[in-house]
C-alpha cells in the first residue's frame, strides 16, 4: 500500500502543473475575450466595465500563475466563470 501512495504523491506535481497551466490560459483567453467588444457593449448589457473584467481576468491570470490552489484563486475561478457563462455571452455579439 505504502507504493501506492507514494506513486500517487508523486504524480500531484506534474498535475498540479497542469491544472495551474489551464488554469493561467483559460484566464488569459478571458483577457482577449473581454478586450474584443466595445466598451458601450458593457454598459449596454448592464454589465461591468470593460476594464473591469479586463482587470478581473489579468489578476486571475497572476493569482493562477502563483498559487492556483489558494483561497483567492479559488474567488477568482468563480469570477472568471462568470465571465465566460454570464458576461461574455452577453456582450459577445457586438464588434467594432
Amino acid at each position: 500500500m505504502g507504493g501506492v501512495m507514494e506513486a500517487l504523491i508523486g504524480t500531484w506535481g506534474p498535475v498540479q502543473m497542469a491544472i495551474q497551466g489551464v488554469l493561467v490560459v483559460w484566464a488569459l483567453i478571458g483577457v482577449v475575450l473581454a478586450a474584443l467588444p466595445p466598451a458601450s457593449a458593457y454598459s449596454i448589457e448592464g454589465k461591468w466595465s470593460k476594464t473591469g473584467w479586463i482587470a478581473i481576468c489579468t489578476v486571475a491570470a497572476i493569482l493562477f500563475a502563483i498559487r492556483p490552489f489558494g483561497f483567492l484563486s479559488i474567488i477568482a475561478m468563480v469570477a472568471v466563470g462568470v465571465f465566460f457563462a454570464d458576461v461574455r455571452r452577453a456582450v459577445g455579439g457586438y464588434r467594432r
